[in-house]
């Protein structure tokens, strides 16, 4: 396998993780357990105010996720794939800001709450997009040196 094929692998793998964190959140019926334990009450507990409140704000949250990956696939599956300099770059500049939050916002609720999210996806999702962005650069480099050569 090629080391663009890997980037390509790479990124793609990252942007899935993105989409399945937003579909969990678009599509939970209720709050998440470690949520439960953050707010201190259990979701049958809540008035239907609350949990409305609650799944709407999920809801808001899950549409970013699954934009941002709608975005990062366009991004990867068309300008990447043509080798754009710029879509190399961009991926992981839109990726890892929006796993960062997505990480501080469940540090800040271990810190505060009893409640533990899972965070274990957003050190392997940024981990695969640096792999990427570096897989590429390695690629244009072999890219550039080919086209010189011949």
């Amino acid at each position: 396998m090629t080391k663009f094929k890997l980037a390509l692998s790479c990124n793609l793998a990252a942007i899935v993780i993105v989409a399945l964190l937003a579909l969990i959140y678009l599509f939970t019926p209720q709050l998440l357990p470690y949520q439960q334990t953050t707010i201190g009450t259990n979701w049958s507990d809540l008035g239907l105010g609350l949990q409305t409140q609650f799944l709407s704000l999920m809801k808001v949250a899950g549409g970013g996720y699954l934009a941002t990956a709608a975005c990062l696939a366009v991004l990867l599956w068309i300008l990447f794939r043509r080798r754009e300099t710029w879509a190399r770059m961009a991926i992981p500049a839109i990726g890892i800001p929006a796993i960062l939050i997505v990480n501080y916002a469940g540090l800040t609720i271990m810190h505060n709450t009893p409640g533990r999210p899972p965070l274990i996806a957003g050190p392997i999702t940024i981990t695969l997009f640096i792999a990427g962005f570096i897989l590429s650069a390695n690629s244009a480099r072999q890219q550039i040196s080919d086209m010189s050569s011949s």
